[in-house]
């Protein structure tokens, strides 16, 4: 069934309808031209006009459909048609309403039905009157007017009113997109929050975890070397002692990092040398190795680098018992760098990705490049990266 979208019935609009059928009501009764009979007849076609025209559409409007709308228009039309014939003409008052509700919900098609129909009901009583044809054009005149005026005002409440619906729809659709992007804004800001639990996480990882290996390692041999060869105890004693300030140095520049500062590094061939020699300190013979000529690159790649060497680094001493490893930087001609460490260990299958590989990747995925590792039982490890840069 075709309901009615439109509201138009009001407190307001109901009194301004109920206003018209009273002056049209007084002019009849003030021109004095129809008996008490008459008047008695008038009134009661009114009061149903009235009726219809407030209660009834506002029934309509709320569980009624088109049909049912039409039909109480042509009911109107008829009541407002027989108070004109009764009053002999003075109650044109009525037809008022009776327009304006058909601009409100008829087409412009229906809108010239009912004043046409109005109009030809109008001529015939003023006909029936036997009016001078003067008076009879002049009558026509004021009423084409009268209702041209109607039709005006009346459109305009039509599109005042449906701009109103467009505005409150369209207010509700902001306030549904405001809440989506509160909503997004909150996912975005727990994701950073994700992100940037993750990242600390790596870089204790990274960081303090690799120099917390190495001090343990160093504390291992001089233990075991206390009493047989003491003076080699305690060189290992003094290198835990020194990688521990590294490993507080480190710490710093982690804490640095978290507070937006730029901590000072020292280069990246360097720093890799720098490991490299702590895995010759513990027996491992390491090699490193320089492709292409060198070149200055974005701090987030040479801090991923690093932490892929490190990584690197710490699980060949924890896990891989090699006895030598190679570390190769290569800068492409135009752009990228790619790091390879490869060790002679025991190796793994199937490959564990524990957290720092994990982290790794993570790393080399936001620096927009990319990880790969290789690994078969008693073959070594291999671990390569590969960033623009």
């Amino acid at each position: 069934m075709n309901r009615l979208t439109e509201r138009f019935i009001t407190p307001g609009v109901a009194l301004a309808c109920i206003a018209a059928t009273a002056a049209a009501v007084i002019k009849v009764v003030a021109a004095g031209r129809v008996s008490a009979l008459w008047l008695a007849l008038i009134l009661v076609l009114a009061g149903v006009y009235a009726l219809l025209a407030t209660v009834g559409l506002w029934v309509v409007e709320q569980l009624g459909t088109r049909a049912q709308l039409r039909f109480v228009l042509a009911s109107m039309f008829v009541m407002g048609a027989g108070a004109m014939a009764a009053s002999r003409g003075d109650a044109v008052l009525l037809i008022v309403p009776l327009v304006t509700y058909g601009v409100l919900y008829l087409s412009p098609a229906g809108v010239a039905s009912l004043v046409a129909g109005c109009s030809a009901v109008l001529v015939t009583v003023w006909i029936a009157e036997v009016h001078p044809m003067a008076q009879l054009i002049r009558e026509l005149a004021v009423w084409s007017a009268a209702i041209a005026f109607v039709i005006v005002i009346s459109r305009m409440l039509l599109v005042q009113h449906r701009a109103r619906r467009e505005m409150e729809a369209l207010a509700a659709r902001l306030g549904d997109a405001n809440e989506k992007l509160r909503a997004q804004a909150a996912e975005i800001e727990q994701l950073a929050k994700a992100q940037e639990r993750n990242r600390i996480a790596r870089d204790i990882h990274d960081g303090l975890g690799h120099y917390l290996t190495v001090i343990h390692v160093q504390l291992e041999a001089a233990q075991t070397l206390f009493e047989r060869d003491p003076e080699t105890s305690r060189a290992s004693l003094l290198k835990a002692q020194e990688l521990t300030r590294e490993g507080l140095s480190e710490v710093r520049r982690s804490v640095a990092l978290l507070r937006g500062s730029a901590p000072t590094e020292r280069p990246l061939l360097a720093a890799i040398e720098k490991l490299a020699s702590e895995c010759k300190a513990d027996g491992i013979h390491a090699a490193v190795k320089l492709r292409g000529t060198p070149r200055p690159l974005p701090a987030p790649v040479e801090v991923t680098l690093y932490r892929a060497a490190q990584e690197a680094l710490t699980n060949v001493r924890r896990h891989a018992r090699a006895s030598k490893l190679e570390i190769e930087l290569a800068f492409a001609p135009g752009s990228g760098i790619r790091l390879r460490v490869e060790d002679d260990g025991v190796g793994a299958e199937p490959l564990n990705h524990g957290f720092g590989l994990v982290g790794l990747r993570e790393r080399a995925e936001s620096a927009g490049g990319r990880m790969s590792v290789r690994s078969a039982r008693g073959l070594g490890f291999t671990l390569e990266m590969e960033l623009p840069g």
